[in-house]
């Protein structure tokens, strides 16, 4: 329960508040819990104050003072210093233009609504945070925890997000305009229909994220890991893509279909890959890819081993029309999987190389598909070391020269 004489003071007036405050610097302040809603706490002292569970809805603290807040008794006895005092805590439709959150926790708490324009959420915990239809305009989120946050239609525009942490992070429509990114961890996120246009992603790290419909325009990669991009609906079986670029090329051609005929005859350096990848083979999938970054193609991923990977049948089709050639894992294939005998009757035109690992033994489909001149021979790998170096060695300029004859 908070302190009836600590809120009293707050909300008699702003200005005795910080002069007690001045007046009394070894007191730490207990609002947890109070009714702060609607009010007008701008430039407001709050720092290290107790507001756990405090309903700000609403409340204008332009320029307040909120960093470092920590959990205290209003004795001043320590009771949670791992844990800071706006978790959980309700800041809808708050004005927070340029309010000081340096390491504060705001684990939890609703934002929604909230303006947080210039405000300093350096290093502030903000896991599971929900800032939907904020505004963090020129935001100083600097190596933040958003791990887990919802960013739904939040404007980042010129805010500040270098090394924090985005893992799990929802970005559905939010705006990203000249957004610094750099070094930070976008990991297992959803940016659907996110705009980036301008941001600063250098050696920043995207990977496992949904990416459909989202808009890169004039972004800063260099540097940027980037794995594990699914184009695909969210209810659609995942096709990933290792490279947000080619990921946004790919999301036009495949779901607006009056563009396929007018890029049909483009060449992107793309090479599609489909195989059944389990926990215990993704390594290969990963040595493949890599293999095939390091000569400048953008590989497109689909695991048949996946539900649902019977429905993408058409997708694969579109997918393989666009590719330079396909490499097909037949590593206990068992059978001719019908997906893959409908892309090789359909696509005569794009080199197929099948692999698969040494000590398997020959399956149907090495027999089936020798019949075919663009089917390359099997080759042959021990390890996902191996099949990095084959990609790397030999296996690209096969393909390639069989594309040439074809």
């Amino acid at each position: 329960m908070a302190n009836e004489g600590h809120v009293i003071l707050l909300k008699a007036s702003v200005a005795e508040w910080n002069d007690w405050r001045l007046k009394n610097r070894g007191l730490r302040p207990d609002l947890a819990g109070a009714d702060l809603s609607g009010r007008s706490l701008a430039s407001a002292d709050l720092s290290q104050a107790d507001l756990t569970g405090a309903d700000l809805s609403g409340t204008v603290l332009r320029a307040a003072n909120l960093s470092r807040a920590k959990l205290f008794r209003v004795d001043g006895s320590e009771a949670d210093f791992g844990s800071a005092v706006l978790r959980r805590a309700n800041l809808s439709q708050a004005e927070l233009i340029r309010a000081d959150f340096r390491e504060a926790d705001l684990t939890g708490a609703t934002l929604v609504r909230a303006n947080l324009s210039g405000a300093n959420l350096a290093l502030a915990l903000l896991e599971s945070a929900n800032f939907g239809q904020a505004f963090l305009f020129r935001a100083n989120l600097t190596r933040a925890n958003l791990n887990k946050a919802s960013l739904f239609k939040t404007d980042l525009s010129e805010a500040l997000l270098g090394e924090s942490s985005l893992v799990g992070t929802d970005f559905h429509a939010a705006t990203l305009d000249k957004t610094d990114l750099r070094s930070a961890r976008v990991v297992d996120a959803n940016l659907y229909s996110a705009l980036f246009v301008g941001a600063n992603m250098e050696g920043a790290v995207l990977a496992n994220c949904s990416v459909y419909g989202a808009s890169f325009w004039n972004v800063n990669l260099d540097g940027t890991s980037q794995s594990g991009l699914d184009i695909m609906p969210v209810d659609q079986p995942a096709v990933s893509v290792n490279d947000i670029e080619v990921a946004q090329l790919l999301c036009h051609l495949l779901h607006h279909t009056r563009l396929k005929s007018a890029v049909e005859a483009v060449s992107v350096k793309c090479v599609l890959i489909l195989g059944r990848f389990p926990a215990g083979r993704r390594a290969v999938l990963e040595a493949a890819e890599n293999a095939l970054g390091s000569r400048g193609y953008a590989s497109i991923s689909v695991d048949l081993d996946a539900p649902g990977s019977r429905n993408l049948v058409e997708t694969i089709k579109a997918l393989g029309r666009m590719s330079r050639f396909i490499v097909v894992d037949l590593t206990a294939d068992g059978g001719i999987p019908e997906m893959l005998d409908a892309v090789v009757h359909y696509l005569p035109g794009v080199p197929i190389q099948p692999i698969t690992s040494q000590d398997g033994e020959e399956g149907s489909a090495d027999r089936h598909y020798r019949k075919f001149n663009w089917v390359l021979p099997t080759c042959r790998y021990r390890d996902a070391e191996d099949l990095n170096r084959l990609v790397a060695s030999s296996l690209v300029s096969v393909a390639e020269a069989r594309r040439l004859q074809l």
